[in-house]
C-alpha cells in the first residue's frame, strides 16, 4: 500500500467516525428532549387532574363563568377560562397546558364533562385554546370528541398522556 493511498484510507475512517459520533449526538439529544417533554407533562398533569376534582358547577367560578357562556351563547361565548359550553347545554369544566412546539406531542388537555366523563387529548389547541376559541360551538361533548381528538379515561391515570393527535 502506497502512502498516499495510507491517507486516504485514514481519512475516510476519520470521516466516518466523526459523522457516527455527530449521529449518536443527534439521536442521544432527541431521545433527551422527547423525555424532557413527557416529564414535563407528566408532572403537569397530577396537579391538573387534582384541580378539575375539586371544581363543578355549584363552585362560585364555574357558575359565574357558565351563566356569562348561556347569556352570550353566539360568536365565541362558548369557550370561558375554565368552561367549555356545548350547543346543547352540556359543558366540560377544563385545565390546558400548552407545550414548548419542540416537534413533540406535548400538549394536553384534560377534562371533566357535565355527563361525568373524564377527557384528555393531545390536539394543539394553540395559546390560550386559540384554535377553540375561534371555532364554531360543538352540539354536544361527543362532538367536541370528534372534533378535537378526545378520549375518555379514568380520571386519575397516565392513560391521558397517550397521544390523540399527531
Amino acid at each position: 500500500m502506497t502512502g498516499t493511498s495510507k491517507k486516504t484510507g485514514r481519512l475516510v475512517r476519520y470521516v466516518f467516525l466523526s459523522l457516527f459520533i455527530i449521529a449518536v449526538g443527534l439521536v442521544g439529544f432527541w431521545l433527551f428532549a422527547h423525555w424532557e417533554a413527557a416529564r414535563d407533562r407528566t408532572n403537569w398533569k397530577g396537579p391538573a387532574l387534582q384541580r378539575l376534582a375539586t371544581l363543578s358547577a355549584t363552585n362560585e367560578n364555574i357558575a359565574r363563568e357558565l351563566a356569562d357562556l348561556r347569556a352570550n351563547p353566539n360568536g365565541f361565548g362558548w369557550t370561558g377560562d375554565d368552561v367549555l359550553l356545548m350547543t346543547n347545554g352540556e359543558y366540560i369544566i377544563f385545565a390546558f397546558r400548552h407545550g414548548a412546539n419542540n416537534g413533540f406531542v406535548d400538549h394536553l388537555f384534560l377534562g371533566h364533562g357535565s355527563n361525568g366523563k373524564w377527557l384528555y387529548s393531545t390536539y394543539h389547541f394553540c395559546n390560550m385554546m386559540a384554535a377553540v376559541r375561534m371555532d364554531n360551538p360543538p352540539g354536544s361533548i361527543a362532538d367536541f370528541e370528534k372534533r378535537y381528538a378526545v378520549r375518555e379515561f379514568d380520571g386519575k391515570s397516565d392513560e391521558c398522556l397517550r397521544h390523540t393527535w399527531p
